[in-house]
C-alpha cells in the first residue's frame, strides 16, 4: 500500500509565526519569539494583578514599578500588530507583482484552522465545568464560541478572558477575507505599480483611520464608564493596531529595504518610545489612556521595521533555541494561562496575595503547567486543523490525491 503523506507546507504553516521575505522559498523573518515572549509577559502580569489584596485592592507595586507593569498590556497590541502583517503580506504581495494570489476564504481558512482547535478545546472544556448544570450560561457559550463575546459588558471575560483578544482578531481576519477579492480585481485593473501599491494600501488606511475615528468617538465625543468593556475591547478599538501592522506588510511588499544603522536606529527609536510611552500613560484617565493603544503599536511597527525591511541574516540570538521553542508556544500559552490560574487558585495551590515580588512565585505557578499544556497542545490540537486544511489546495479546493494518475488509464 502506497501512504500518501500529508502536505507538509499546510501542517507547519505558521507554526512560528514567521513571515518569508520575497524571492525566498526557505529564509523566514524571525518573529515567533515575540508571541512566546508576550504571552509570558501577559502571565507575568495576571499574576501581579492576581496579587492584589482583596480588601483594599491595593496592587503589590507602587510609583514606577507599578506603573511598569501596568504598561505590559502594550504586549497585546502587539499581537495585533503581528497578525495584521502576517495575514496581509501574502495578499500585498500579490498585489503589488500584479500576480492573482489566493481566495479570501483561503486566507481565512488557513489562519482557522491554526485557532479554532484549541480555542474551541478550551472554551468547550473550561464552560462545561463552571456550568455543570445545563443551561447554565448558554449566552456566554454561544457568544464565545460565535466569537462576539466583545459585544457584551457582562460576558465579555467569562469562561476565558483572554480569549476577547482572539474575538478582535476574527473580526479582521474575516474582513480581509471579505477584502482579498477587492484588492485582486482592483489590483488587475491598475497597470502601474505604483499604483498598485496604493491598492495595497486601501485596507490598512481604512482600518486605521476607522480606529481612530472610533476612539475619538469613544473618548472625546462621547462619555463612557471605565468598566464600559464593550466599547473599551471592541474591534474597531484596535483597528490602527492591524492598519499599522498591514501598513508595513505593504512595506515589504513594495521592496523597501534599509541598510543596518538605519535598522538599528529604528530599533532604539522603537524601543525608546514604548519604554516613554509605558511611563508616562495616564491611568488616572481612563479615556484618556485609551490612546497608548495606537501609539504602542506604532512604536511596535518602528521595532519591528528595524527586524523585517532587509533580508538577513538577521542576529543569532533571534535562533536561540529557548527563544524560538516559546515561540512556537505562544498562542497555546496566551490561551490557557488564565483556565490554570483560575484552577490553581481553586485547589489551593497559588499563594496568597500580598505586597511585593511575591507575585513572582505565582507567575512560576502557573507558567510551568500551562507551558506544558500548550507544549501538548502543539503536538496534538493545534496540528489537527492543518491537518485538515491539507485536504484543500492552494485555491482552497478539494485536494486530488490522484492527479499523477491522470492521463495513464
Amino acid at each position: 500500500m502506497t501512504v500518501i503523506p500529508l502536505n507538509r507546507e499546510a501542517e507547519h504553516a505558521e507554526q512560528a509565526e514567521q513571515v518569508a521575505p520575497p524571492h525566498s522559498s526557505t529564509a523566514r523573518y524571525p518573529l515567533g519569539w515575540l508571541r512566546g515572549l508576550a504571552a509570558l509577559c501577559v502571565v507575568f502580569f495576571h499574576s501581579y494583578q492576581h496579587n492584589r489584596d482583596p480588601e483594599t485592592w491595593a496592587w503589590p507595586f507602587s510609583g514606577a514599578a507599578h506603573q511598569a507593569m501596568l504598561g505590559t498590556d502594550l504586549f497585546v497590541d502587539m499581537f495585533f500588530v503581528l497578525s495584521g502583517l502576517v495575514l496581509w503580506l501574502p495578499a500585498a504581495r500579490s498585489c503589488v507583482d500584479g500576480t492573482t494570489g489566493r481566495p479570501g476564504r483561503v486566507l481565512l481558512l488557513r489562519r482557522m484552522a491554526r485557532l479554532l482547535p484549541l480555542y474551541y478545546a478550551i472554551v468547550l472544556v473550561v464552560w462545561a465545568a463552571t456550568n455543570p448544570a445545563l443551561p447554565g450560561h448558554w449566552q456566554d457559550l454561544l457568544l464565545h464560541l460565535s466569537f462576539t463575546q466583545i459585544y457584551s459588558d457582562r460576558y465579555i471575560f467569562w469562561t476565558d478572558g483572554p480569549a476577547w483578544s482572539l474575538a478582535v482578531e476574527f473580526h479582521f481576519y474575516l474582513l480581509m477575507a471579505l477584502a482579498v477579492p477587492l484588492v485582486n480585481a482592483a489590483a488587475a485593473r491598475t497597470p502601474g505599480r505604483r499604483g498598485r501599491i496604493g491598492v495595497a494600501s486601501a485596507l490598512p488606511a481604512l482600518c486605521a483611520a476607522i480606529g481612530a475615528g472610533y476612539l475619538l468617538w469613544a473618548t472625546v465625543l462621547t462619555e463612557h464608564d471605565e468598566t464600559a468593556w464593550s466599547v473599551w475591547f471592541a474591534a474597531p478599538s484596535r483597528g490602527v493596531d492591524f492598519g499599522l501592522g498591514m501598513g508595513l506588510a505593504v512595506l515589504i511588499a513594495a521592496g523597501v529595504r534599509l541598510g543596518p544603522a538605519a535598522r538599528r536606529m529604528l530599533g532604539v527609536a522603537g524601543l525608546a518610545g514604548l519604554g516613554v510611552l509605558v511611563m508616562t500613560r495616564p491611568f488616572d484617565v481612563p479615556a484618556a489612556s485609551e490612546w497608548w493603544h495606537p501609539l504602542y503599536s506604532l512604536a511596535v511597527v518602528t521595532l519591528l521595521a528595524g527586524v523585517v525591511l532587509h533580508e538577513g541574516p538577521w542576529s543569532r540570538w533571534f535562533d536561540w533555541r529557548p527563544l524560538a521553542f516559546v515561540g512556537t508556544l505562544g498562542y497555546g500559552v496566551y490561551l490557557i494561562h488564565e483556565p490554570v490560574m483560575r484552577y490553581a487558585g481553586h485547589v489551593g495551590l497559588l499563594p496568597d496575595p500580598r505586597p511585593g515580588w511575591f507575585f513572582v512565585w505565582t507567575a512560576v505557578v502557573v507558567a510551568v503547567p500551562s507551558l506544558a499544556l500548550a507544549w501538548v497542545s502543539s503536538r496534538t490540537l493545534e496540528p489537527a486543523g492543518l491537518r485538515l486544511l491539507a485536504t484543500m489546495d492552494r485555491r482552497g479546493r478539494p485536494r486530488d490525491y490522484y492527479d499523477h494518475l491522470a492521463g495513464r488509464e
